[in-house]
């Protein structure tokens, strides 16, 4: 496999400015979430969080949001801070966009930023959303809702096929059940909206086919992309992206989909500046 990298997606070097004010009103709201948008110019502008519980969650009321460049704010940048819990410490930041974050990142599409923050100060933001650059597909570290195995899906499918895919907001460990709640079960019920279809592979999985499957968990809730020669791509919690022999997961490799704008005859394009990503290491 690819080793490790660093990827600078060129957002916080970007917006340095902002990114320092945003940590120092980050620290200053503690254990609030803080929130604020960065304008045209690369200045932020501080907003107040009105959610019902700030220390959860965020929400910038719309005047704020409308006065900014018009409405048309650069950035967005919150942070994210520890969550008491009764009769125990409390729980570290969510270090992941939330499925409300992944939602309404989505819906203004615009560049979005987590600070991490104790009491004691913030992190540099971590980037999401489809106008932030994307890291090369193998040797990425996991971040769930940001680089985990869909968007490795989703990545290869953009980068190797030439093929757009939505994006679907979720919440870490969505797979668990919760008491009182009907069990998600996101691969399977999301698939066909992606564009997907099953398939059936008699003779073996075709490059580009999408497997699924279930890792420690009652629902599938873990996915990579066949590559030809033997091998799958994809991204295991807590592990690099990487290429792998498919006999590694054959015990598991039993449900596959192909999106249906990919023939089966379709074959990588060895000729294209990114032929890296489907070819095996050599």
């Amino acid at each position: 496999m690819s080793g490790a990298y660093v990827f600078d997606d060129g957002c916080t070097a970007r917006w340095r400015a902002a990114v320092e004010a945003h940590k120092a009103h980050a620290a200053a709201d503690w254990p609030r979430e803080a929130c604020g948008l960065i304008d045209g110019g690369g200045m932020y502008h501080p907003c107040a969080n009105i959610a019902e519980d700030p220390v959860r969650t965020f929400e910038i009321a719309d005047t704020e949001l409308a006065a900014i460049d018009g409405g048309r704010s650069a950035a967005l940048l919150h942070s994210h801070t520890a969550i008491p819990q009764e009769g125990g410490p409390a729980l570290p930041p969510l270090d992941a966009p939330s499925a409300a974050d992944m939602r309404t990142q989505r819906d203004m599409a615009i560049p979005w930023g987590i600070t991490l923050c104790l009491e004691g100060g913030a992190s540099d933001p971590f980037w999401f959303g489809d106008p932030v650059p994307r890291p090369p597909l193998y040797g990425r570290s996991y971040r769930h809702g940001v680089d985990d195995c869909y968007s490795f899906i989703r990545d290869w499918h953009a980068t190797v096929a030439g093929l757009t895919i939505p994006d679907f907001p979720r919440d870490l460990d969505w797979w668990e059940p919760e008491p009182g709640l009907p069990q998600q079960d996101l691969y399977r019920e999301g698939f066909a909206a992606a564009g997907f279809a099953r398939v059936e592979r008699p003779d073996g999985p075709l490059p580009g086919d999408v497997f699924l499957c279930a890792v420690r968990a009652p629902v599938m809730n873990h996915g990579g992309v066949y590559l030809g020669d033997g091998l799958i791509g994809h991204h295991l919690m807590h592990q690099l992206s990487l290429r792998q022999p498919a006999s590694v997961w054959r015990s598991k490799l039993r449900f596959f989909v192909r999106h249906r704008d990919l023939p089966d005859t379709w074959t990588p394009d060895t000729g294209r500046p990114d032929a890296d990503a489907w070819k095996p290491d050599a």
